[in-house]
């Protein structure tokens, strides 16, 4: 850790110089430049006794680079929005987006202590619902104009889990090419026979009216993607519901099952979907990791639980929150361009899926 002697010698003043402009003496006259160097050097050299006065620093600077006008939401409480399909009022993310948005605001708390924060969840997808924000994170699949005028006048935005419309401003995203190719991959080996995909429809919500419209789903398209490059016949071994709800797959399984088409491997698009297949299976005496291989995706805490413990891919909700929290914070400190961020990923090795010998 760096201490005031570390910055005082790489400034080439006295300790006590260093000690009264990271206070903040008021009775302390220096030279601005001096004054600019200590600061600098003390950021980045990680001081960590200082974070509040190194934010009240950057407050200053970027008070005085805009002509003396603060930065929206830095001299008073910022009001930053939320905006997540059905969040808070229903379950239809089944805890997903619950995770990212806790660990969002846990950070931002954390790397801005001295910040006062007011967040403000957008109950309606429409623009009108933007209006005096200073900040805004939007969860899922929206479609935004970003030369909308309610958009255009929020300073700071950063979408999570879907690209920002035309790059317009920060993105952070799971790689779902990642994802499928290592649950494909690791199925494949320890499968004798075909994988199917069990998923679900998706959504893409315009933030025009806040109406829903279905899409292809990016897993669905990876999955077919992995298939034409390495050979596979993925025509009849695809199975697609309304939702990725844990009844969708129990039904969609018992379906297949039934209709003699069970593959000896299955990637299910989630964890529901996932947990619905358990059940359909164990219902007609078909047990996972025996007589079947299952991979999902999300890894969500119950998947250990499961009888047998389900290997899935672990896209880690709570670093998705934090980097969006970054993002923001970075914008904050002044950074004016967009940025997409890919978070990294891990296959969750398991007993649901068959050991060959």
């Amino acid at each position: 850790m760096a201490t005031l002697n570390d910055i005082a010698e790489a400034c080439g003043v006295s300790k006590a110089t260093v000690s009264r402009v990271l206070n903040q003496d008021p009775g302390f006259s220096v030279g601005e430049e001096t004054r600019e160097k200590i600061l600098n050097t003390a950021a980045q050299m990680n001081y960590e006794m200082g974070k509040k006065r190194r934010y009240a620093s950057v407050r200053q600077k970027l008070e005085r680079e805009n002509n003396g006008k603060l930065t929206p939401g830095l001299s008073r409480t910022m009001k930053i929005g939320i905006l997540a399909y059905g969040f808070p009022r229903s379950n239809m993310d089944n805890g997903y987006y619950e995770v990212i948005i806790n660990s969002v605001m846990g950070e931002l708390k954390r790397l801005n202590p001295a910040m006062q924060m007011e967040f403000h969840y957008v109950h309606q997808a429409v623009y009108e619902q933007l209006t005096g924000l200073d900040a805004l994170f939007i969860m899922g699949k929206f479609s935004a104009d970003p030369e909308n005028e309610l958009v255009k006048a929020i300073p700071y935005k950063v979408i999570v889990d879907y690209p920002a419309p035309e790059q317009a401003f920060d993105s952070i995203q799971v790689d779902f090419k990642e994802v499928v190719y290592r649950a494909m991959n690791y199925l494949r080996q320890n499968t004798d026979g075909s994988v199917g995909f069990v998923g679900a429809e998706d959504h893409l919500t315009r933030l025009a009216d806040g109406k829903q419209f279905p899409c292809k789903d990016t897993r669905l398209e990876f999955y077919e993607r992995y298939c034409q490059e390495t050979g596979l016949d993925a025509s009849e071994n695809v199975w697609i519901t309304e939702w990725f709800g844990a009844e969708d797959g129990y039904q969609l399984t018992k379906k297949i099952i039934e209709e003699g088409h069970l593959p000896k491997g299955l990637l299910y698009a989630s964890d529901e979907l996932a947990l619905g297949g358990y059940r359909a299976l164990s219902e007609k005496g078909i047990q996972v990791g025996k007589d079947i291989s299952v991979v999902s995706i999300d890894n969500l805490p119950y998947t250990s639980y499961l009888t047998p413990p389900l290997t899935t891919v672990a896209l880690n909700m709570p670093l998705l929150g934090r980097t969006a929290a970054m993002a923001l914070d970075s914008q904050i400190r002044g950074r004016d361009y967009p940025l997409t961020f890919f978070t990294p990923v891990e296959l969750i090795k398991r007993e649901s899926c068959v050991k060959k010998a």
